[in-house]
């Protein structure tokens, strides 16, 4: 956590009043509200080492080249001595300090049209589109963001059925790096560009979030989207509504995706393979780190792994990827 000498610091660094300050949350950042002139910031706090320094102003290069270029984005703010982050030392911890303008608007609703829908579909695609376009003529830093790997998963507890997620988990990755890295394809993505990661004002877009970013295939971030889209979009929860649903989404990001960027039929038809193992990735959010306690699991979480070990067991995809894209 950051102390209040280290947010007092931040506050000087980019000139606002720390009575301003609002925490909203504290996961892999911590994350608060500010205002400055009557305009609302989002302040972010980063506890690493010192070497990480350079992976967040990669980020941050990179968002500000993508705002420059016409994408909307919540745009970096740069410090009093002109920088795009501030580093702290405390306690022999490292804390990096970024700022951006908040995003107008709120997010997205399944249940209210203008929130969700073809409209926000398309404009969503079209977003991705453009940075995946953009990705291919941007000149990092020295210091670029990390490319793809496969997940180093070493947990003792990974027994019985869990055993069979991480086996699932560890097929699908074999098959992804043997996968080609090639321009076309390939490139810098946002790796989270899901609903809860850009706001709707009316019917623009803004993008946020970028800290997950790396060096990835363009259709693993299509279906990182699709994914989520899935999650907490589709109308229904039985398998063949998120089936139909992903393709009507796929249809309509794809249409907007297509105004700024191309890929091959080949990298269309991945989607859903990338898809399953976007599924499959995200139990290991809560098993990477588990202590073999199945006490401390929720029913949601007890009843989503039963249902993932029949999936695998049984040879099917996770729902919302049995589909075929031409």
């Amino acid at each position: 956590m950051a102390s209040p000498e280290i947010l007092n610091k931040a506050a000087a660094s980019f000139a606002f009043e720390t009575s301003s300050l609002e925490f909203i949350s504290n996961s892999t950042n911590e994350v608060f509200r500010f205002t400055k002139k009557d305009e609302a910031y989002i302040l972010r706090i980063t506890e690493k080492s010192h070497a990480y320094v350079g992976k967040i102003k990669a980020e941050v290069d990179w968002v500000n080249y993508l705002v420059q270029n016409g994408v909307r984005a919540s745009l970096p703010i740069r410090t009093i001595d002109n920088q795009l982050t501030a580093l702290y030392q405390e306690d022999g911890k490292c804390f990096i300090a970024t700022a951006f303008h908040m995003a107008s608007g709120r997010f997205f609703d399944k249940n209210e049209p203008k929130l969700w829908g073809t409209s926000i579909f398309k404009q969503w695609g079209e977003i991705m589109g453009k940075m995946h376009m953009l990705s291919k003529s941007y000149i990092p830093l020295e210091t670029k963001r990390d490319e793809w790997r496969n997940s180093e998963i070493k947990n003792p507890h990974l027994q019985g059925k869990y055993y069979a997620l991480l086996e699932k988990l560890k097929s699908l990755e074999t098959r992804i790096m043997n996968l080609p890295r090639e321009g076309d394809s390939y490139g810098l993505i946002h790796n989270d560009f899901h609903p809860y990661n850009f706001h709707i004002d009316g019917e623009l877009i803004t993008v946020f979030d970028f800290d997950d970013s790396i060096y990835g295939w363009f259709s693993l971030d299509i279906a990182i989207a699709a994914t989520h889209a899935v999650w907490w979009g589709a109308p229904m929860d039985d398998r063949q509504s998120k089936n139909e649903f992903t393709t009507k989404f796929l249809n309509e990001f794809l249409e907007g995706y297509f105004k700024y960027n191309h890929l091959s039929d080949y990298w269309i038809k991945q989607i859903p393979f990338f898809m399953d193992y976007r599924n499959i990735c995200s139990f290991f959010w809560w098993l990477s780190s588990w202590d073999g306690d199945e006490s401390k699991f929720s029913d949601f979480q007890r009843s989503a792994i039963a249902y993932a070990v029949k999936l695998i067991e049984t040879g099917q995809s996770f729902d919302g990827c049995e589909i075929v894209l031409d």
